[in-house]
């Protein structure tokens, strides 16, 4: 594999991505059972790190799985890999992709934890932002909603985060093909839950409504900081369950995740929203974002 600028830690080693290597015995390949965070850092700091370690471990609670190592360890290899992304030539000023994989381990094919022969694996990957295909804020998002359906939560519970993702892969390729940039999934009533990778809002006569918890969305932390903006600006905002038809009548759409942050769907199923421009709403809580993080992080 050509290496683009990615670092790789296995298990706290950092280690060319050339040596890279997982066991075909992995119960992430051999049955997606793993676990997954992403976060991205702004001047070399990760935004909001431990919550995404806390979401994780509510994760494994959910597809029971015990970690052999604990969080605080993540949280420092993934610090520690940052850095050394960062004091590579040429890379210190770049911001990243950070990326935490956890599977149950490898050995025996079957089920039971009894094949089990390995205590759980980690592997950090870290990789330039510039590497992630996501639009600018003024451009906005073409979405499609997808006529395949979110995963029932009492099938595959969204709320996880893991590493079995074919139903959002699928979704995402459906709509890629059609001249798309990702897609948005209903559940099996017909609301709206989230997109493939990132939670969705939209705003009608200016308030804010987005999916609760309980239609089968994943815990967004990104979306929590922007109910809490919400909040702090004056902008009411309301968690309820609503159909597609909801979306093509809202005077703004937008979606969020913590490589995305805010950014707003200018075109939804090939029908433009807003005039195919940022509403007023989306650039007060992108605006409101970027100084969170600045404020939260510290930065200049």
């Amino acid at each position: 594999m050509k290496n683009r600028g990615t670092l790789i830690n296995l298990n706290g080693k950092i280690i060319p991505l050339e040596e890279a290597k997982v066991s075909v015995f992995d119960r992430s390949f051999l049955y997606g059972d793993s676990l997954y965070e992403v976060v991205r850092t702004y001047q070399g700091k990760p935004f909001r790190l431990k919550e995404h370690l806390a979401r994780m471990e509510k994760s494994a609670v959910l597809c029971q799985m015990q970690f052999s190592q604990p969080t605080s360890e993540y949280e420092r290899e993934m610090l520690r890999s940052i850095e050394a992304y960062r004091a590579q030539p040429g890379k210190s000023n770049e911001d990243v992709y950070v990326r935490i994989v956890v599977s149950r381990g490898s050995g025996k094919i079957g089920f039971g934890l009894g094949n089990l022969e390995t205590p759980t694996l980690y592997v950090i990957i870290v990789e330039p932002i510039s590497m992630f295909p996501n639009k600018p804020f003024n451009e906005g998002a073409k979405l499609q909603i997808s006529k395949r359906i979110r995963n029932h939560p009492m099938a595959l519970d969204p709320a996880m985060k893991s590493g079995n993702y074919l139903n959002s892969l699928l979704a995402y390729l459906t709509a890629a093909e059609q001249g798309y940039d990702d897609a948005l999934m209903l559940d099996q009533q017909g609301f709206m839950t989230e997109g493939t990778t990132y939670n969705l809002f939209y705003v009608n006569r200016g308030i804010v409504a987005t999916s609760p918890l309980d239609v089968g969305i994943l815990d967004g932390v990104t979306r929590r900081a922007i109910i809490n903006l919400c909040v702090e600006n004056g902008i009411p905002c309301r968690e309820v369950r609503f159909p597609k038809e909801y979306l093509y009548q809202a005077d703004e759409v937008f979606v969020s995740s913590s490589l995305k942050e805010v950014l707003p769907v200018l075109n939804l199923d090939g029908k433009k929203i807003n005039g195919g421009k940022a509403g007023p709403i989306a650039l007060k809580l992108k605006k409101a974002f970027d100084e969170l993080v600045k404020r939260e992080l510290h930065l200049d």
